[in-house]
């Protein structure tokens, strides 16, 4: 009975000390020169940019690039549950890089 109960505790342990895996997601602002224009976009950044502004801008600034945007700024980065109210402003540019 003991036996059994220290491996239900060691795999409780161990379980919890697995990392949770959310998504993360940045808003952004971006800009192109030729013609002038900008946009406001919200993108996937990995876990490890979640809650730093400036890996978030380091990842988003290489994407930007290759369509030709330059990134401005990360307004802010944020979980799920802050998908919903954002895509109103993102428009064409939720999700889109």
């Amino acid at each position: 009975m003991i036996r059994r109960f220290l491996v239900y505790a060691t795999t409780a342990v161990l379980i919890s000390a697995l990392p949770a895996s959310a998504a993360c997601y940045a808003e952004y602002r971006a800009q192109q020169s030729n013609p002038v224009r900008f946009h406001v976009g919200v993108a996937q950044v990995s876990d490890g940019a979640c809650g730093n502004i400036a890996a978030a801008a380091n990842e988003l600034s290489a994407r930007l690039r290759q369509n030709g945007w330059t990134l401005v700024n990360v307004l802010s980065t944020f979980g799920p549950e802050g998908l919903g109210s954002r895509q109103g402003n993102a428009g064409q540019y939720y999700l889109r890089y």
